[in-house]
């Protein structure tokens, strides 16, 4: 009779541990998710905001956020010729970089505008 409770509650625990393992991933999953979105969220924010105004050249650095993300954005201007070799003046490439520091993981977003005055 002690045999099969003993045997019993091995089996009640191994069970009970894969489930625990399940959750654990899960949580893990969900997690990483939510840091995936508010970091793609962050780079949708700083392109919006850089468009809003006309696009100066340069890098800026902004600080790390509550998930230690920090953001880089670098304004360069180029030029575009048209097939009959004008150039196209006013056109920006504007890159913006999420650097996850926990996974060295890096995200960039780009896009190229023309400044309108």
């Amino acid at each position: 009779m002690l045999l099969e409770v003993v045997l019993a509650l091995s089996i009640f625990v191994v069970a009970v541990v894969g489930l625990m393992r399940c959750l654990s991933a899960g949580l893990d999953a969900n997690y990483q998710q939510k840091r995936q979105t508010v970091m793609r969220l962050n780079l949708q924010s700083l392109l919006d905001e850089t468009l809003a105004s006309r696009p100066v050249a340069g890098v800026t650095k902004f600080p790390a956020d509550a998930y230690n993300t920090s953001y880089q954005r670098e304004i360069t201007p180029e030029e575009i010729r048209m097939p009959n070799g004008k150039a196209l003046n006013d056109i920006f490439k504007i890159s913006v970089t999420a650097i996850d520091s926990k996974k060295d993981n890096k995200v960039i977003a780009e896009l190229w505008t023309y400044a309108s005055l």
